[in-house]
């Protein structure tokens, strides 16, 4: 039998097999796609809930080496302290010329104000110059009677480097502790 362009020819049972076959052809794929999309979306429920998972872990790990960098760091500053305090107990002589020391060169580098010089104008001059002298004076006597008792300038020297080298290893230990316990907790 030939097909004709009108389809009249095409008996009615072959065009219900041909429609039905459409019908079931449509069927099949509308339900092979909405398992596609099911599967999908499982796919993706899965994959959040790994990466939830792995987020919460990675997480709670930084949190970890964190608070164990924190306390290494702690302990090397408690350390720190303690060497420091050492040091002051052992020579507060040295610790307190070490302090009039650094105050007398911050006193210096501060630049005089317009009021102060407003102020106190010839006065401040005045009491400037007589202050310069007071502090040439009084350095020349605590230098004879540190002299007198031993304390040089030397010893002096050789205690704050003494105290400052303490210190600075103390922070190097707990900078390389701290690194190192983060590497160690995050795998690295």
């Amino acid at each position: 039998m030939t097909a004709t362009s009108d389809g009249e020819n095409v008996p009615a049972s072959t065009r219900q097999a041909i429609r039905d076959g459409i019908d079931d052809a449509y069927a099949k794929a509308n339900k092979a796609a909405h398992g596609a999309v099911e599967r999908t979306k499982d796919g993706l429920d899965q994959a959040r809930g790994k990466m939830s998972e792995a987020y919460e872990t990675s997480r709670e790990k930084a949190s970890e080496a964190y608070a164990a960098a924190r306390e290494k760091a702690r302990s090397a500053t408690e350390a720190a302290k303690k060497s420091a305090a050492d040091g002051l107990d052992s020579n507060p002589i040295s610790a307190l010329l070490g302090g009039l020391a650094i105050g007398a060169v911050i006193g210096a580098l501060l630049p005089r104000t317009e009021r102060e010089a407003k102020v106190l104008g010839t006065v401040g001059e005045k009491v400037r110059g007589a202050a310069g002298e007071a502090i040439e004076a009084a350095k020349g006597a605590g230098r004879d009677k540190l002299d007198e008792l031993g304390l040089n300038r030397d010893h002096a020297r050789e205690a704050m480097k003494s105290l400052l080298d303490g210190a600075i290893a103390a922070v190097g230990s707990a900078s390389t502790a701290a690194i190192d316990s983060a590497k160690k907790k995050t795998g690295a």
